[in-house]
């Protein structure tokens, strides 16, 4: 059988492979450096990657020719043997090449990724734009979210390490944003619905500037000096001069919603919300990336465990035991 990147066997199943079992398939290279041997020899030590995890890998000789092509961030086709060192999981490779464009084309196969794929975000997105019948706010949205744009947003991680931290993340995260910036505007009259949805569209356009996802999710260089929120107000700023007629009050609003939605200035926003959409758009982004960095802390706790971990950024535990189901109580089934 041909080993694909589709058919290789994930980073999760090879690291409970009994030592001995053979191994073929391809991941992306997190750690790749030369070392010195007891003896003074070198020796190859990686760190291989996919979508369920990483494994130290180790290769004793036969790498000269890997080590001139291959670094940190390709992809590459292995051969070796499960091992183990101090009872964790290896992989000693035997064999090791560089993986076509074509293998190494769908980065979802090598990095933690969305369960909504870029197709489904993409016409999601296309359908809340469409959705929009105020005109200004419509053409801005289908300025920004052009294609060459649009492309580069839907595979954008939402975050470093905390919430939506997935290839795709940002564009799901945006597009949950919506849906509840539409129910939020059925609740409350008052609210400007197109308004609210554009700003919950707009509001994080700048992590596509701000994140990398080349080898893990790290920081831009303009990322680390300028920030999404600035980013993200410069780039519908420009979009917003290049349309005819864009009206004033509509173009302040838009940009104190990218601006403020944050919070305060603790947390980034250098203005706090101060229109009802606003408001709402602040309070909606807390509830979602709170929600999804609560579930990716049960997903890293183990199975029947109550308690997570210490959660430093929220500064507490989570819990995670359900209630009782109706004929659970009183100990009747």
């Amino acid at each position: 059988m041909t080993v694909t990147p589709q058919t290789s066997p994930p980073i999760a199943e090879v690291r409970a492979l009994p030592a001995g079992d053979k191994v073929t398939g391809f991941y992306l290279l997190t750690k790749f450096e030369t070392k010195p041997k007891k003896n003074g020899e070198p020796y190859l030590e990686m760190r291989l990657q996919d979508s369920t995890g990483h494994l130290e890998a180790k290769m004793w000789d036969g790498f000269a020719e890997i080590v001139k092509e291959a670094a940190v961030g390709d992809v590459v086709k292995v051969e070796g043997t499960a091992d183990s060192f101090r009872d964790l999981p290896q992989l000693i490779v035997t064999r090791i090449r560089l993986a076509t464009e074509e293998e190494a084309a769908d980065r979802r196969q090598f990095l933690p990724h969305s369960p909504l794929s870029a197709a489904e975000a993409e016409q999601q997105l296309l359908e809340v734009i469409g959705s929009i019948t105020n005109p200004h706010l419509k053409a801005l949205l289908e300025a920004v979210f052009a294609e060459e744009f649009r492309r580069v947003f839907l595979e954008t991680p939402g975050g470093k390490m905390w919430h939506h931290a997935t290839l795709g993340g940002l564009a799901e995260h945006t597009l949950s944003l919506a849906r509840l910036a539409d129910a939020m505007a059925e609740h409350y009259p008052n609210l400007n619905r197109d308004l609210l949805v554009t700003g919950a569209l707009l509001h994080d356009v700048g992590k596509a500037i701000e994140l990398s996802a080349d080898v893990g999710f790290d920081y831009t260089i303009e990322g680390r000096l300028l920030g999404h929120i600035v980013q993200g107000t410069m780039l519908v700023e420009k979009t917003i001069a290049s349309l005819p007629d864009f009206p004033e009050e509509t173009r302040r609003q838009v940009l104190h919603l990218i601006l403020s939605h944050q919070g305060n200035g603790e947390m980034g926003s250098p203005v706090k919300p101060m229109t009802l959409e606003a408001l709402v758009l602040h309070y909606l982004d807390e509830l979602d990336s709170k929600c999804d960095a609560f579930e990716r802390v049960r997903a890293e706790t183990q199975e029947g465990q109550d308690l997570s971990k210490w959660v430093n950024l929220m500064e507490r535990y989570f819990y995670f035991k359900p209630i009782e189901r109706p004929n659970e109580e009183g100990g009747d089934a």
